[in-house]
């Protein structure tokens, strides 16, 4: 009589490949473990458990002649991967009947077929009969009846004849599952060898896809010290490598299923849209490694977010695969996990090889958000100076010639820095020209720029304009009228430089930007009122911004043009901050104290 034939997994099996992965079992090509089991809960059925016995696939048919107390039902259990129908695998004597095993029909007291396409990526088989002579004393004999056949991958066998009881049939489903990365169509049927659920499948339903774990649990002989589901090989949980030697306590268990999310990144947020989520109904603590097979991208930095707000980053040193080591999973715990991919915000200093002068400018990547607060400091007098800009391409002509660190934060507070930078551009500058000259009773004034090299004539091209009117194509200019000037020198490489100028018939009155305006009262109570004032000589653009001395970005105002005005701002937290106003584009810089 036969009772059932359930394929208890989503048809999911550890497929073995060539080499020995994490610990989970190799079989060799000479011979295969076969595992007979007879399980139960009094001490005399404890003292057989797992007993086992290696099983050539040559020479004679092995017999196994094992003295048992049957049921009035036998169950067995098998682990088989196949696509080759009409194999016979093995067979099974017992009580008078020959139970005999193909890997597309059962042939017992009833046939039963078994679909091939199911094991055609593996699959955990459940098959049960009738004991007719159940309270006699038996013998049973299981025999491989076809070993030469490399198309049957055959894992696992497990009789049965103490499982009249459902809980320990789902003991037993359990860790098959675990030992092969099965995922069982029932999900609410994880069930340690002591009876605890293992699995939680109803904490969160849209994880309960392609569910693994790492277990020990000595009723069954089992330590599975790393896991991946057969059919999908990608991610991998595994013990702390750091931890190998340590052995997993017994009855430590930690599951872990997914969501069933697509195996590719948001192109929006930068998570990946498969996520997992990780129980601990365990009797311990566990610490886990996580592989991901996903290969790294250049200049991009990958972290773990799990629930509790914990980061992990990437083990930088794999190229081939997404790795987070050393993961503690508390007991009684669960974690949801996910994987961001994040371009890291980066700036580099470079030279502007089209300008004549040696030049130097600060520029973003495109993972940065204006504005950006820059911080330069000398790195043997340890003066700071500060800047901000609005675009991801800054000119440092206000940096005397030093050694810098530079620190560079955007707008969401993201931070980079680049250590030991050295500046020496007013030492290297080929042309450079006054941006004032003085016209004296509107006598002719030759304007000359300064040169390193003598006769740059004789090389470089030279454009003198008036507002937007070219004047002269001279190396020297004569002037006898005042009025704003530009001048335009290039090479035969195409190499240029804009020089602009200014000639008065006024003494130039040199007053500092930064004295027409003031910030007052400095310091100020936290919470009080303090006045920006600006009194400028003539209409100004300002855009006015406050940070903290770190680069905390804390307010912008787009003030427009201001000549005369005053504005009033309050800040509630005690510390220095920085106003800074841009005027005209470049940064004016005040410091306040709030207490």
């Amino acid at each position: 009589m036969i009772r059932s034939l359930i394929f208890t997994a989503a048809f999911s099996l550890f497929i073995l490949s060539s080499t020995n992965v994490f610990g989970q079992r190799k079989f060799k090509d000479s011979y295969r473990n076969i595992w007979i089991k007879s399980l139960g809960i009094s001490e005399e059925q404890k003292a057989s458990l797992n007993f086992y016995i290696p099983v050539r696939f040559r020479g004679d048919f092995p017999v196994l002649n094992k003295k048992y107390k049957s049921s009035k039902f036998t169950y067995v259990y098998y682990v088989l991967k196949t696509q080759t129908p009409s194999q016979k695998v093995f067979s099974l004597y017992n009580s008078g009947y020959l139970h005999s095993f193909y890997t597309d029909i059962i042939k017992s007291i009833v046939s039963q077929s078994v679909d091939v396409g199911l094991l055609s990526s593996g699959a955990l088989v459940n098959f049960n009969f009738y004991n007719k002579d159940y309270n006699k004393e038996q013998t049973g004999i299981l025999y491989l009846d076809n070993p030469a056949v490399s198309e049957v991958e055959l894992y696992e066998v497990l009789v049965c004849s103490t499982c009249d009881d459902r809980k320990i049939r789902n003991k037993i489903q359990t860790y098959l599952a675990v030992k092969y990365g099965i995922t069982l169509v029932q999900k609410e049927n994880y069930v340690a060898s002591d009876e605890r659920k293992v699995w939680d499948e109803e904490l969160d339903s849209k994880y309960n896809h392609r569910i693994i774990g790492i277990a020990r649990d000595d009723f069954f002989s089992l330590e599975q010290t790393a896991s991946f589901s057969h059919i999908d090989t990608s991610f991998i949980v595994a013990k702390s490598k750091s931890q190998v030697a340590d052995p997993m306590p017994n009855m430590a268990y930690v599951m872990v299923g997914d969501n069933d999310g697509e195996k590719k990144f948001d192109d929006q947020s930068g998570l990946y849209k498969r996520r997992w989520l990780v129980q601990n109904k365990g009797d311990s603590n566990v610490y886990l490694d996580l592989h991901w097979s996903i290969k790294p991208e250049r200049e991009v930095e990958y972290y773990l977010h799990s629930g509790s707000d914990v980061v992990f980053r990437n083990e930088q040193q794999d190229s081939l695969r997404l790795s987070f080591k050393d993961i503690l999973i508390k007991r009684g715990q669960n974690y949801y996990f996910t994987i961001e991919q994040k371009k890291p915000f980066e700036f580099k200093i470079f030279e502007d090889d089209k300008s004549l002068n040696t030049k130097y400018y600060l520029g973003v990547n495109d993972v940065g958000k204006a504005p950006f607060y820059i911080t330069a400091t000398d790195s043997d007098t340890q003066q700071e100076y500060y800047f901000v800009s609005q675009e991801s391409t800054y000119p440092l002509e206000q940096l005397p010639p030093a050694t810098y660190h530079f620190t560079v934060v955007d707008a969401e507070n993201h931070q980079a820095k680049l250590q030991h930078i050295s500046l020496n551009a007013p030492d290297s500058r080929l042309v450079t020209l006054a941006d004032y000259w003085l016209l004296e009773n509107n006598k002719p004034l030759e304007i000359t720029p300064n040169a390193t090299t003598p006769n740059l004539e004789n090389y470089l091209t030279f454009e003198w304009y008036y507002h937007d009117k070219l004047i002269s194509n001279s190396a020297r200019l004569t002037l006898n009228y005042p009025g704003s000037f530009t001048l335009h020198v290039s090479d035969k490489y195409g190499k240029k430089e804009h020089f602009g100028f200014t000639v008065s018939d006024k003494p130039k009155q040199d007053k500092r930007i930064e004295s027409q305006w003031v910030v007052s009262p400095n310091p100020v109570e936290r919470g009080e009122e303090f006045t920006v004032t600006y009194d400028f000589d003539s209409p100004k653009k300002v855009d006015f911004y406050v940070y903290t001395l770190d680069g905390k970005f804390i307010l912008r105002k787009e003030l427009g043009v201001v000549e005369k005005a005053s504005f009033v701002y309050t800040l509630q937290g005690a510390t220095t901050y920085l106003i800074i106003p841009i005027i005209n584009s470049k940064a004016s810089i005040q410091k306040l104290i709030v207490k």
